[in-house]
């Protein structure tokens, strides 16, 4: 067994470690966002939860891996060594499928937080009218740039 042949495969068991935390993150993205979609702040609490859990243990592994790319003097991104590593450790395309993972995270996270706050727009547009506030709507100037208007709602009366 070659010298090399043990850091490629502690790398690969690294980077396996890390495609299964992502997928983990990427499992509770998608719980977190069922339970937007329905409203139910129960299941939500525990999605938020969980999704907290795995992305701690998900930046425990990725500390692990930098710290193994550290002592091997290896750039942060496996993909990018200019180190040739064994070819049947597969590091690129174990680093291939994180990175894609990450990415797919990434977006769900944001469309989850888009969701929040599309949903707490409604909602304090909502309260307004109950208030008797003038709501708030957009307008956009003529370079695009968004501006709000206040529009005058009287919810009813008696």
């Amino acid at each position: 067994m070659s010298r090399e042949a043990v850091p490629d495969r502690e790398l690969a068991r690294l980077l396996d470690e890390q495609i299964g935390a992502m997928q983990a993150v990427l499992a509770a993205l998608e719980t977190e966002r069922h339970a937007l979609a329905n409203r139910n702040g129960d299941a939500l609490l525990e999605a938020v939860t969980g999704k907290a859990q795995r992305i701690a243990a998900a930046d425990a592994i990725e500390q692990r891996r930098q710290a193994l790319l550290d002592q091997l003097g290896i750039p942060a991104q496996p993909g990018r060594a200019r180190r040739d590593f064994s070819a049947d450790a597969g590091i690129s395309s174990r680093w291939q499928q994180v990175v894609t993972l990450t990415e797919r995270c990434r977006a769900l996270n944001e469309a989850n937080g888009q969701f929040i706050r599309g949903q707490r727009r409604q909602v304090s547009g909502a309260l307004r009218v109950l208030r008797g506030e003038p709501a708030a709507a957009v307008e956009y100037g003529p370079a695009g740039e968004q501006r709000a208007r206040a529009v005058a709602r009287v919810l009813g009366s008696i």
